[in-house]
């Protein structure tokens, strides 16, 4: 089913650089920050943030103008995320905290705007971006594997995206750029948990510095 979603994603895109006259398309890169938020809705139940972890983020993407100095941006990108969480509950394993950790990777599908201004030093302009970005797990692996506080997670998340950067020439067609990003999860993670747990959420955080080159 994943494998016909991305097609059809795919075919789409190509429609529309079919029709646009002036799109650019690059690829970006770059280190990010995972961390997740959590809560539960029970009593006995305490689940916290148990640390973050330093991933990565590489991607393929298209602006495609629409207006002057406002550029709709898309793309496919692969980011690796971490859940990292610690649960108490006084009724289990005599109310010792079980920490666990699980690493994910994801397909994203940036959906943003993007403004830029006008030329803030010679040749380089500021923009910013902000939208929603649909996400595709791929994998999860447990490292801990102590309790499987997490029985199964969602194939499907949704993140808000805001941002910002630098884009400088270096050429008649070359574009680089810098931005700072961060990527904050809608939905609840957790599909199916531990039953003798309270219900509890998590949901993801990422926070990115992205590099990037568009011709």
């Amino acid at each position: 089913m994943k494998k016909y979603i991305i097609s059809a994603i795919l075919v789409a895109m190509l429609g529309q650089l079919s029709i646009a006259q002036d799109y650019r398309i690059g690829i970006k890169l770059g280190p990010t920050l995972s961390l997740s938020r959590t809560s539960t809705d029970g009593n006995s139940t305490s689940i916290e943030r148990d640390g973050s972890a330093v991933k990565f983020l590489i991607g393929a993407f298209v602006d495609l103008p629409f207006k002057e100095n406002y550029h709709f941006h898309t793309g496919i990108n692969f980011a690796s995320k971490t859940t990292r969480v610690s649960v108490t509950d006084a009724s289990v394993l005599a109310g010792r905290p079980v920490s666990e950790r699980y690493d994910h990777e994801y397909l994203q599908i940036p959906l943003l705007l993007k403004l830029y201004t006008n030329e803030v030093v010679l040749d380089t302009r500021a923009f910013f971006n902000f939208g929603v970005v649909p996400e595709l797990r791929l994998n999860t692996d447990n490292e801990s594997n102590a309790v499987e506080l997490v029985r199964e997670f969602r194939s499907f998340d949704l993140s808000g995206n805001f941002g910002g950067g630098l884009e400088h020439s270096i050429g008649v067609n070359t574009r680089v750029y810098a931005s700072l990003n961060y990527y904050l999860g809608f939905l609840n993670q957790v599909k199916t948990q531990n039953a003798l747990y309270d219900d509890f959420q998590i949901k993801s955080n990422l926070f990115s510095l992205e590099l990037g080159i568009k011709f």
